[in-house]
């Protein structure tokens, strides 16, 4: 079996059986993997703070015979703690991660999209009026960054509409930030 050690951050997660849960890391060098955590809806399972949404963390997993692969050890190493108190702030992390959920393929590495999500992650809790902005123009970075969109060209139409062409399905992560206004 093989087995890998990696840093990610935690994008999305589902239940999964009695007691684990489907894990999908955005990983530095393996890119998006979904992994199995088993036992981590225990009570008494140490791991269920570490595997939270949006946590960067260390960790180590085993290539299954299928597609998941199962995480064994887990470190913690930013929970941007700064700015989870904050509903706003914390929909902008749905929408990053959302967008790059869709946008990825798994097991295709793309340093330069982790770079932008777990930089993001940590300067969100510094994002003030702007942030509508600051949205758009990440999220137009990892579609350059993806070669969805050229580089030398202006985006001028809503940047939503068109990762939803993209992905064929609506996106539910700006829609949270509709009703906070």
């Amino acid at each position: 079996m093989n087995s890998y050690t990696d840093e990610g951050i935690v994008i999305k997660r589902s239940n999964i059986g009695e007691a684990g849960k489907l894990i999908t890391i955005f990983s530095k060098n393996h890119g998006k993997i979904t992994a199995i955590a088993k036992g981590l809806r225990k009570p008494t399972s140490k791991r269920a703070g570490l595997l939270e949404l949006f946590n960067l963390v260390k960790f180590h997993a085993v290539q299954g015979r299928g597609e998941l692969d199962t995480l064994t050890e887990v470190q913690l190493i930013d929970s941007f703690s700064s700015w989870r108190k904050h509903l706003g702030r914390v929909t902008l992390a749905y929408q990053l991660a959302e967008v790059i959920d869709k946008l990825t393929p798994d097991h295709q590495p793309h340093p330069e999209i982790f770079e932008i999500l777990s930089g993001s992650l940590s300067q969100i809790s510094k994002y003030g009026s702007d942030w509508s902005l600051k949205i758009k123009n990440l999220k137009l970075k990892i579609l350059r960054e993806l070669g969805y969109w050229p580089e030398d060209r202006e985006f001028l139409e809503d940047i939503d509409t068109h990762i939803e062409q993209l992905i064929n399905r609506p996106l539910h992560s700006p829609k949270l930030l509709s009703k906070l206004k």
